[in-house]
């Protein structure tokens, strides 16, 4: 999964697109019940934000999240070093849970969530 650039201090919307398991396929999320991402700090492993995710287009599997201003201006921007040109780190992960009525939880996890200091 590609990772998230969320610029600090504006509204973040964005899609996921959930595919069925061992496929490439767009699951059909007709019989969705819910379906969330939480923000995690890598380091303290604490939960920072939890979006409640809504269904785009059901049948190809497409889902809709923005994370407010308000909780993108809590968020810290990391840095790497000087001497690399102080590059963005990743500072969270964004783990991603879809409940079904009929089939098995659908969980991933965006290992590289990083806060661009642009919206400041």
């Amino acid at each position: 999964m590609a990772d998230l650039v969320i610029p600090k201090g504006k509204d973040y919307t964005f899609t996921v697109k959930v595919i069925e398991k061992n496929s490439f396929l767009a699951q059909d999320l007709t019989t969705m019940t819910s379906a969330t991402m939480n923000l995690i700090d890598i380091v303290t492993g604490a939960n920072v934000v939890t979006v409640t995710m809504t269904v785009k287009d059901a049948i190809n599997g497409l889902l809709h999240g923005t994370i407010t201003a308000a909780d993108t201006g809590n968020l810290t921007v990391t840095r790497g070093p000087k001497e690399d040109g102080y590059y963005l780190k990743a500072g969270y992960q964004g783990a991603i849970e879809v409940q079904f009525s009929d089939i098995d939880s659908i969980n991933v996890l965006i290992a590289k969530v990083l806060v661009s200091p642009t919206g400041v």
